[in-house]
Order: C-alpha cells, then structure tokens, then sequence
C-alpha cells in the first residue's frame, strides 16, 4: 500500500509541475471575465509601449487621441500590418507561457520563495544578453530575441502577481527591476517571519479575512509546494514565512497559513484577489517602462529598426504610395541548382528589402518557383515585402538535375500574376524542357508589356555534354528578351552570379518605379486579404457553391483549379442574375481561372458548375474584418494553454478565434471545423471568451480526425450572413513530445544535457524513431534512436551537446517518426546562443543522505546535522555573490575574488527542510543554481484543513471601461505544449523497455 501512496503522490507532483498557475493566468479563462492573463497585460503594455515608440520617433501625433487611436492611425488602412503587430504579441505571450507551464519548479523564474533578488538578476541577465545580441549583426536573430523578451515580461510581470510590492506601494511599479545592478528596496532576511496565519477557506477569504495577513515593510514573496525553494517549517505560533496561496498549494496549509497571491480576482483561487486589478495595473505599467522609457527601455537599447523589426511596428500607410507595379521571381529549384541558391537569396532579399524602405512599394511581390515535373511548381503573392523576404529565405533545392527543366511553365504563371509594364526575373541553369510554349509567353508579355529578364548559370549543358542542344534550346531565352525589350544574362560560375544579382537588380529599381506612374486608389480600402471559404466540387457535382459576401466586403476573388474555360462557370449574383464573366477581370493560370470582381452586391452569391471535371474553389476577399486562430488545452486546474505541436486524438481542446476589427452590431453564431475539401467536420455554439482587449469567442470540441481549416459564422449588421474562414492544420495523433524549455545561453565548452520526454497516448505499443540534429554540429554522441513505448508509458530520453564557438546561434530540432510509416509525429524546434565567457555552473559534489526516510516530526528535524558541498567553475567572468535559501543552513565558501573557477561551497544545517538550493551570481548577473534534496518528506503536524471546500467561481461579465483602452479587437496565434492525461501518469515507466541506437 505503501508503493502505491507513493505512486500517486509522484503523479501530483508530475501534474502540478506542468499546470500551476504561478501568478497572472497564461491565456484568458472561459467565464472568469475579470482575471487579467499575461495576454491581457502583454496587449495593453505592448500597445502601449508601441504608442511611446511611434511619439518618440514623430510617426503619430498624440493630439486628442487616445494611443489606440494613434495605433489606428499609423496603420491606416493596412489592416495585414496591423494583424502581424497583434499576432507578434501573441507569439511573445507563448514564450511566456512556455516558462509558466513547463519551468514551474524553479522559484526565481516566478519571483516565489523570497527570491526577488535572484529574479531581479535573471531579468538583468536576459536583459544584457538580448543587447549583446542587438549588437552583433550576425547574432540578431529575431526569433531568440522575441523569445527573452518574452521570457523578462513573464519574471516582472510576476513580480507584481507574488511578491508584496502590491500591498506596500499599490499599483506604483519598481522602475529597477531587471535594470538596474541593486534594487533598491529592503529585502526581508530568511530568518525574518513575513506573514501572520489566516483562514483559508473560500468564505473566509471572501469575507476578507485574508487581506492583512502580512507584517513586513520590506518586500517578501510566497513560498509554493513543487518548487526547488521549500517553505520553513513553524511547529508553533501564528507567524511564518508567506505562502503562495493558490488553490493547489499546500504550503498554504501551514504555518503562517493563507498567502499572498494576486493573479486572478477570483477569491477561490486568490488570496489576495481584491488587489488583482493593482497587480495588473503595475505589470502592465512595469511592462511599458521596460520596453519604452526613454532612457533604460529596451527600445532605446535595441535600435529603432531592431525594434520595429521585433515587435512588427510596420504599415505600408505612412507616407508611402502604393503603385501599380509588381516584382517577380521565377526560380528554379531543382537539385542543380543547388550552388547557386544561397547567392540567388542574398541578391534577392537585399532588393525587396530595398524596395519595401523606398517611397513607391510595389502593389504585390510574387514568387514561382518550378521544378521536374511540372506539378511541383508553386506560385505565391503578397502585398508584404517582409513576407516575401521570408519566402525567398527559405527558398531550398531538391530532385531534379537532369538538365532542361520547366522554365517556361514557371514564367508564364509569373506573368500571368504581375501588373502590366512589370519585371519578370527568372533563374535558371538549364535550358527550357517546354519550348513549345514560347509563343504563348511572349504574347502574354506583350499583352501585360512587361518584360522577361533572364538570369542563367552556364553549366547544366557542360556537364551532360549536350553543347549544341543547350545552345539551341536555350536561345528560346534570348528571343522571348529580345521580343520583350529584356535581357539575358549568363554567369559562368556561382560566385559570379552571387556578387552579380543584387547589384543587377538595385540598378533596375529606379527603372522600374519610373515607369509605374500610376498610383493606385488605396486610401479608402482596407488591405486585409480575408479567407471567406473554400472547398471542392466533384466531378459530377452540379449544385450551387454559396459564396457569402457581407457588409465589409469590397471586392471579392475566386480561384477556380480545374477549369480554364469561362463556359464552365455561371455565377449568379444575389437576385439571381447571371454575371457575364465577359464583364469583370479575369486571368487564366496553367491550372485555372481566377476571377476579381471590384463592384459587388452584399449577400449570397452562386457558383455553379456546368462541366464534369473536379474543382477546387477558393473565395478570398478585400475586408476589414479578418480572423486568426488558436487551439488550447485546459489544465487539471481549468487553465487554458498554447498547444505546441500536433494535439491528442481523442482529447478536448478550446477552439478559439480572435477577431480584428470586427464592425459594430456584427453577430457571431457558431464555428466549424472543415477539412482540404472544405467539408464540414464539426459544428459548434461560440462563446465568448474575451471582449477586451482581444475579442475572441471559443468552442470546445474532441479532434478525433484531420482538420484543415476553422471557419467562423455569423451575420452582418443588416442580417447578412457572414463566413471567415482560416488555415489551420489540426493532426491528431497519440503520441506527445515535450522538451524542457532551456533559458539563457549554452555554456561555453561544457557537455549540457537536454531533456525531452515521449507519451504513448494510445492502446497499442508504438515504434517510435526519435531524431535529433543541430546546425553546428554541436550535438554529441547519437542522433537518432528507435523506441518500443508500450500504452500509457512515458520515455524519458536526453542529448548532450557543447557550444564550442562563442557567441553563435544553434538550431536544434527534435523528431519523433512512426517507424512503420515514416510519418513525424511530433517535432520540438528551438533556437539557442552560446555564451560569450564560460557563466558559472554548479556541480554537487556532496549530498549527505542523513536526513532521507527518517520519521522525523517538527521537533526532532533539528536534532540531525545535514552537510553538503558544491563547486562552482566559469571563467572570464567574475562571482559577485553566493546565497543560500533556507535560514537553516550555514554557508561557507572560498574567495569570491578570482575570474575563473573553481569557487568551493559547503553547506551544514538541520533536517527540518525538505530542500535547499545554493545561488551563484556573476557580475552580469548571470545565475548558477545546484539543489540539494534533503528528505522526500516532511512531518504534516502543523497542516491545518480548509473548513469549507474552494468552488469554482464565474466572475460577471466585462464592464464598459473594461472596453475602453483600446479600441480595435486583435488577433492570435499557436504555441504551447501538448499534455497527458491521468491515466498516463498512472503508468510512469521513465525508461523504455526496447531501445535501440
């Protein structure tokens, strides 16, 4: 019976490690209105601290404008612009969450334990490395730096959420904290009591029996169950150290009973939820000074084009002009072209980020890029110049490399997609495998009178000893130029044609922008490209495809893949009237047509096939009013989290939409889940989820198969029904991945083990291949191993790898595939730099086990002496304090003036405290822990019960002034981490029974 009292006590521990809600809940929560996420307060800060951005620099003006206003007038009428600004915060706020669900152990990070000085320092840590990054251009990685802000707006928003700061100065905030090198305030000792006991039941609470629990003037901060830091025990009195408090901690149980948390204005999960509004008012006013004082923000740190680059405070508004010009690139990505690839991307990306800074932006950038055989050719086009240099970023060979390639396919797409009197840039090494169709490009270029500039590396022919045939072939290039006032251009070698391209193409810009005069009609028109639906029509399907045009509507666009020919097609119009296509533009692509319809009712429109071939139909719109889309889970404790990776088959899960700029008296019904032929899977009631200041409404539902898509239902204004559709893969599986989130940077030469953990969720054993791999080759010993991972096991497994370089950037990938059928599972990526100078690290070398599986009580503990030691090593770097956690425990150690390791630490105290952790910090304020476990349990003779149970308690709706701050209603993204389910935890087995390397 013992065995399995134990079992279940380690899977509380399991379970609390990957839910507590440490301070501000990570997401906002279904019902409970009036608790403030870190979403919530990362969407006012940002807004906020990007409003102070956009003052400072003369981009807004302030006069009679609330900043939402001024925000609303920077982007204008670029509503894409404004979705990306919105979507940005919510990638910061996964970081966030990340660390709140995944590193819930470790006190500092969360500002529990009295660690408010280590808090302080990791904040100044991640602070000083995200500058450092800003300075070296090789290291500014966008992504790394987002994450650490990221990761410093989580530790000083908790500050406000745990510690006491709140009852001392109100919602006045600590402008030093994570800035300076010394806070300020008075910090409470470890031997000082901090709070008195107080009731703990919801009645009590409620009745404010738990407001004046505390009795220090200096700051202090709760202890809470699970983490590295434990609470001190007190066999007697009514004063002790102050606990956490949250529902799920049992610290607050214990002498001084209650606790001090603030994070929700629930008063059956906080007790201090009368000061939850404060609380939120400081982080979110912290957040602003971090980011934006003039002076010691983050923004003035990084740079202006850092910044905007960061946090995505862009419009193509401004003093721009929108012209009726296009860039195109037809590249060919076949395996030959693999030497040529990385220069091609230099050249390219340097000009459209060229273009994007001019006064005359392009009206749309495309990119097609073809390869053998002809199906795998693609073609996408963007309004967003940031876009576009993301697309060619990743632009990547393969296959092919049997020399004449279909270039010619490739080009005609390209033009068929630009503007009349606008470039086609095509790259290639191989002659042309579809001759036959120069007639038809050079008439569509004289058509469009655009112009076909040819960009060619000589070798294909050389090496397939094909001369006269490559000369023969590859002249179609030279005439189509010839007869459309282009050119050719041919590179003997890669080198060549690296150095050649971006030169090449900055000459043509002023060109190009001389020769588009026409500036388009944009003030009026919002540039948000919104989803209305899509879906497939069978061969023999002949009925009505419904096309929903509502109120915010301006012009509307079908793409038809299955037909060329306009007979096939009847649309209708509201009334019924057939539209003659003859009357409205239309472009024919190789697989399709796509019709553009500028002047439209408002109401139901019909697409009728009349032929027997299959189509797939794709219904995009001009609109104000857009969606994005997010899926999360719910913790044991009913806190909703990010879903990162594939979710679970079977498990439910909130589907949440977030809505921007909806407009007045919009209503919305229900969402759907469809899948690639736009069918529907699932349908369900929406409910809100949050008015202010994100609107977004959710539903829940079980993901039993693939999904494709999310839609969203309404009516309009004037009773129109409305339809938004969004792209989004939802692929089920029973198998979960997670990866321990790693902050700070790899030390410098030293071996780190990176943990991750696989979950059978299914019925049946699963041969899983699990791979790892890096950009550096860091990684050491095996990359890739094969597991047997029976039902309800869980597999922990590790990597080592060593930053042998300073100050680089490692990417790390981890796979899990099916063995039998090759298909990935579950993915973890995650991007990490490599310390500059050797930080200090922590290694036990002596954890005495006198105090394990001893029956003490609370006044025997202290009759047994415990010891232990530590080293600390690091070098070109100096240690400017050592600390340890408890009171209880003596700490002596060797000169602290040396700039290299190793430092000694020894430690003696009694068995009274389940743990202890000792604290190096260096002079940049890096910080090095080791954690000595002392016993696996304590006495609970001075746990006291509840004397009525917490219930869950639904706060009221959002008042008017909740409304207020910011007008315009914002949008979301995914992240987070799938977890398991009871069941699973029922069956730890933490090392697989079949490994193979």
């Amino acid at each position: 019976m013992k065995g399995f009292f134990s079992l279940v006590v380690m899977v509380c521990v399991l379970f609390n490690r990957h839910y507590r809600v440490l301070s501000f809940p990570p997401q906002n929560i279904p019902g409970e209105y009036k608790s403030k996420s870190h979403l919530t307060i990362n969407i006012y800060g940002i807004y906020l601290s990007t409003y102070n951005f956009l003052l400072r620099h003369n981009l807004a003006n302030s006069t009679g404008r609330t900043p939402s206003e001024a925000l609303n007038e920077f982007f204008g009428k670029d509503r894409d612009s404004q979705t990306h600004f919105i979507q940005n915060i919510f990638a910061i706020t996964n970081y966030q969450n990340e660390v709140q669900r995944e590193l819930a152990d470790k006190a500092y990070y969360h500002v529990n334990g009295e660690q408010i000085v280590l808090a302080h320092n990791h904040v100044r840590s991640l602070r000083k490395s995200l500058i450092d990054l800003s300075k070296s251009e090789s290291l500014a990685d966008i992504e790394i730096l987002r994450e650490r802000i990221g990761h410093c707006l989580y530790t000083i928003q908790q500050f406000y959420s745990n510690t006491n700061w709140v009852e001392l100065k109100g919602d006045a905030i600590l402008k030093e904290f994570g800035i300076k090198e010394v806070l300020p305030e008075d910090v409470n000792a470890l031997s000082e009591d901090t709070c008195n006991n107080c009731p703990t039941d919801l009645e009590s609470i409620q009745n404010g029996m738990c407001i004046n629990n505390t009795i220090t003037t200096k700051l202090t901060s709760g202890y809470r169950a699970g983490q590295d830091v434990s609470k001190p025990l007190k066999s007697e009195g009514q004063t002790g150290k102050c606990s956490h408090g949250s529902q799920d901690d049992t610290t607050r149980l214990k002498t001084a009973t209650g606790g001090i948390y603030k994070g929700r204005s629930s008063a059956a999960h906080a007790p201090h939820f009368h000061l939850h509004e404060q609380a939120f008012e400081a982080a979110k006013q912290a957040s602003v000074y971090f980011l934006s004082h003039e002076d010691d923000g983050l923004f003035n740190m990084l740079g202006t084009h850092l910044s905007t680059e960061i946090f995505q405070i862009k419009s193509n508004s401004g003093n721009k002009e929108i012209k009726n010009y296009s860039i195109a690139f037809v590249v060919d990505v076949t395996g030959s072209m693999a030497d040529n690839i990385e220069g091609l991307k230099r050249g390219t990306m340097s000009f459209v980020s060229a273009i994007k800074k001019t006064e005359n932006v392009p009206e749309k950038y495309i990119l097609v890029t073809f390869s053998d055989p002809v199906h795998l050719e693609t073609s996408r086009v963007t309004a967003d110049g940031d876009e576009m240099v993301d697309w060619l970023n990743k632009l990547s060979v393969s296959g092919g490399d049997d020399c004449p390639e279909y270039s010619l396919s490739g080009l005609l797409t390209g033009v068929t997609l630009s503007n009349p009197n606008s470039p086609v840039y095509i790259y290639t090494d191989a002659p042309p495998k579809d001759p036959e169709k120069e007639a038809e490009v050079i008439s569509t270029l004289l058509e469009k009178n655009s112009t076909a500039k040819f960009r060619l590396r000589n070798e294909c022919g050389r090496r397939r000893r094909a001369i006269e045939r490559y000369k023969r072939q590859s002249s179609v290039y030279d005439r189509i130029a010839q007869t459309t006032g282009g050119d050719v251009q041919r590179f003997s070698s890669s080198s060549e044609l690296a150095s050649k391209v971006e030169e090449d193409l900055l000459n043509d810009l002023n060109i190009i922008q001389s020769n588009s005069t026409e500036t388009l009609n944009t003030g009026n028109i919002p540039s948000s490209t919104s989803i209305i639906k899509w879906g497939t029509i069978g061969r023999d399907d002949t009925g009505n495809f419904t096309i929903e045009v509502d109120n915010s509507v301006y012009s509307l666009y079908i793409e038809i893949n299955g037909t060329t020919n306009s007979s096939d097609i009847q649309l209708s119009n509201p009334n019924g009237t057939l539209v003659l296509l003859g009357s409205i533009d239309k472009n024919v692509q190789q697989t399709g047509l796509l019709i553009s319809i500028q002047s439209l009712e408002k109401g139901n429109w019909n697409l009728k096939k009349v032929s027997d071939n299959q189509w797939n139909v794709t219904i995009t719109s001009n609109s104000s009013f857009d969606i994005t889309s997010s899926l999360l889970e719910m913790s044991m404790e009913g806190i909703p989290f990010p879903v990162k990776g594939n979710p679970l088959s079977g498990k439910e899960y909130l589907v949440v939409t977030s809505l921007q700029n909806l407009p007045t008296n919009y209503t919305v019904t229900y969402l759907k889940l469809v899948d690639e032929a736009g069918r529907t899977i699932r349908e369900m009631n929406a409910s809100l989820l949050s008015s202010s200041p994100s609107l977004q409404y959710y539903a829940k539902t079980k993901i039993v198969q693939q999904v494709s898509g999310i839609q969203l239902h309404g009516t309009d204004s004037i009773g129109h029904p409305f339809v938004r559709s969004v792209r989004h893969s939802i692929n089920p599986v029973d198998v979960s991945l997670t990866m321990r989130p790693f902050i700070g940077d790899l030390p410098l030469s030293k071996l780190e083990t990176i943990p991750y953990t696989i979950t059978n969720h299914g019925a049946v054993n699963k041969t899983v291949v699990v791979t790892v791999s890096d950009d550096r080759s860091f990684i050491v010993g095996n990359r890739s191993i094969t597991l047997v991972i029976q039902p309800g096991e869980i597999t922990e497994e590790s990597f080592n790898i060593r930053g042998t370089i300073p100050s680089t950037i490692v990417t790390l990938q981890i796979s899990v595939q099916e063995k039998e059928t090759s298909v990935e599972l579950q993915s973890v990526t995650k991007k990490m730099t490599v310390s500059s100078a050797t930080r200090p690290s922590c290694y036990v070398t002596l954890n005495e086990d006198t105090c394990r599986n001893q029956p003490f009580n609370d006044s025997s503990c202290g009759d047994v002496v415990w010891q232990g030691k530590a080293e600390f090593n690091f070098s070109g770097t100096g240690l400017r304090s050592m600390s340890v956690s408890s009171s209880s425990f003596n700490l002596t150690h060797s000169s602290l003036l040396v700039f290299s390791g190793p430092v000694d630490a020894s430690l003696s105290g009694d068995c009274c405290t389940q743990s202890v952790v000792i604290s190096a910090i260096d002079a940049d304020g890096f910080i090095s822990q080791c954690k000595f476990t002392l016993s696996s349990e304590v006495s609970s003779d001075n746990i006291v019960m509840d004397s009525i149970n917490p219930i869950m308690q639904e706060s009221s709706l959002p008042s008017s002034q909740d409304l207020a701050i910011i007008g315009g209603t914002v949008g979301g993204a995914i992240a987070g981490i799938v977890i398991a389910s009871v069941a699973v935890f029922l069956k730890l087995q933490h090392i697989s029974n079949s490994k193979t390397y």
